[in-house]
């Protein structure tokens, strides 16, 4: 996986074969974007005590509608808005390496 980095060289996303991954697309900065061959999904990390409102809100929305949740230790990740053929679990995956590959780049 290849980090994007922004002008302050802060990671933003990630480039892999078949895809890419962003961390947000949306203006309130809530959600991202993860793309696999021609399929798509938007994504997100939910923590019940810790997230912000404007996370709480796109949770209580997110669960109302087709979604997919995986809890890790109390932290989520929480996948929406899936178009294409590929499965829950696959964006899952990718999403999982992105936050391993992102945090192994900060140690």
């Amino acid at each position: 996986m290849e980090m994007i980095l922004n002008d302050n060289d802060i990671v933003v996303g990630a480039q892999f074969d078949g895809g890419t991954i962003q961390d947000y697309v949306d203006d309130k900065k809530t959600y991202g974007l993860i793309r696999i061959e021609n399929s798509t999904a938007n994504w997100f990390l939910f923590n019940k005590n810790e997230s912000d409102e404007d996370i709480q809100k796109l949770y209580s929305e997110v669960i109302k509608q087709d979604h997919f949740i995986h809890d890790d230790f109390g932290e989520e990740i929480v996948i929406f808005n899936k178009l294409g053929s590929k499965d829950f679990k696959d964006f899952k995956e990718k999403v999982d390496e992105y936050l391993n590959d992102e945090m192994g780049s900060i140690f």
